[in-house]
């Protein structure tokens, strides 16, 4: 009897840690921000900038803020498995410089963002950049912080770039992901982690922007996903910050191995920096067709035989024709239609000057302009191609 409670005694008379006056608790600031002041501290913040603001000038608008969202944004990149033609969502988009890199890319993009002050800047951003060669689509929506201003099962792919850890409920939110994307589509995420609001930098944003800085928990992020009728989520493991060793121990690791005690560091500094930053994706049921065929290009290969080529006269010098076989051996189904991951038959001319190739496909003007390497659009893998004359300019 008297034991518990000398112990229970001793407890009591420890001098306890004195809590911050000014700790912002993120749950109880979730609970007394509305919606209307979340918009109101969201359109305060972006009204600031223009853009010539390093908001605009992501992921390059410093040295050290390059190397960190830089290697993030690789991250992110391996987690939402891209292809030519998805339509992604950029969810958060804020100043809109990740919408319009992904559709640089050739993805067709929309981003969404609270403030409608950041979309004017994204808009800005938009019309500054040239259309690229093959980029896809880019357009901006105001979301109102519940119901995503997009159909049902209209996206590919979402990409969340350090914005969901300011959601209000992040439970809704993944059950609208799961709303919108496709099925076999997927949600990847690059966010802080479990401690997130109790970081100086979190408490400093949430005093001075009245923005959440929320903790994300994976343990909640497979229930919600659960919920939602998503998988589980998949993590991507790298360390945020790599190591440095010299040269010299780097070439006895490629000659006889990583030693003992250099790998057991690795393993501790990858155990520290764990949480640091959380990338994961979430997939809604079964792979798409996208993961299967030609829009990727692991697994794509081919046998090609020449079975026969031989010089035909022409009226303006002469042309080849060739008998060609090629075979599928790879994992992949071939896309044969005018669109991403279409599969062309390429020519090498090994002359050093500009050729000109002619070909006749699908009602296409009968001459194309190629230096060097000639790109024939295959359409029936055994079928004979007969080229037009081929002459040097």
């Amino acid at each position: 009897m008297l034991k518990p409670l000398i112990r229970k005694l001793v407890r009591s008379a420890r001098p306890q840690p004195q809590r911050d006056p000014h700790f912002i608790d993120v749950q109880r600031l979730i609970r007394e921000l509305s919606d209307e002041d979340l918009l109101r501290s969201a359109d305060a913040y972006f009204a600031k900038m223009s853009l010539a603001s390093e908001q605009c000038r992501k992921p390059f608008s410093s040295p050290a803020g390059a190397a960190h969202q830089t290697r993030h944004l690789a991250l992110l990149f391996e987690a939402a498995d891209l292809y030519r033609g998805a339509r992604v969502l950029d969810f958060g988009c804020a100043t809109g410089w990740l919408t319009v890199g992904l559709a640089q890319m050739g993805c067709n993009a929309v981003g969404v963002d609270i403030s409608p002050k950041a979309l004017k800047l994204a808009q800005g951003l938009k019309a500054m950049r040239p259309k690229a060669q093959g980029a896809g689509t880019v357009g901006f929506r105001v979301y109102d912080g519940h119901r995503l201003p997009l159909a049902d099962a209209s996206v590919d792919r979402i990409v969340c770039f350090d914005a969901f850890h300011h959601v209000r409920d992040q439970r809704a939110t993944i059950a609208e992901f799961a709303r919108v994307l496709k099925r076999g589509g997927r949600a990847a995420f690059m966010e802080p982690g479990p401690n997130h609001s109790t970081t100086p930098q979190s408490q400093a944003e949430m005093a001075r922007f009245k923005v959440i800085e929320n903790d994300v928990r994976m343990e909640d992020i497979t229930r919600h996903a659960l919920d939602a009728g998503m998988d589980r989520p998949q993590m991507l493991l790298q360390f945020p910050q790599p190591l440095t060793v010299g040269v010299d121990e780097y070439n006895v690791w490629a000659r006889d191995g990583i030693a003992p005690r250099w790998a057991s560091q690795a393993i501790d500094t990858l155990q520290r920096q764990l949480t640091n930053g959380q990338c994961f994706f979430i997939l809604k049921g079964d792979p798409i067709e996208a993961d299967r065929d030609s829009r990727r290009a692991d697994g794509l290969a081919a046998e090609i035989v020449v079975q026969r080529a031989s010089r035909v006269a022409s009226g303006a010098g002469h042309g080849i024709e060739l008998q060609v076989a090629v075979r599928n051996s790879g994992t992949r189904a071939w896309i044969a239609a005018t669109m991403p991951g279409q599969v062309n038959l390429g020519v090498h001319l090994l002359e050093k000057a500009i050729y000109e190739l002619g070909y006749e496909l699908n009602n296409r003007p009968p001459w194309v302009m190629l230096p060097l390497l000639g790109i024939l659009q295959l359409i029936d893998a055994e079928t004979r191609r007969k080229r037009p004359e081929t002459k040097v300019r």
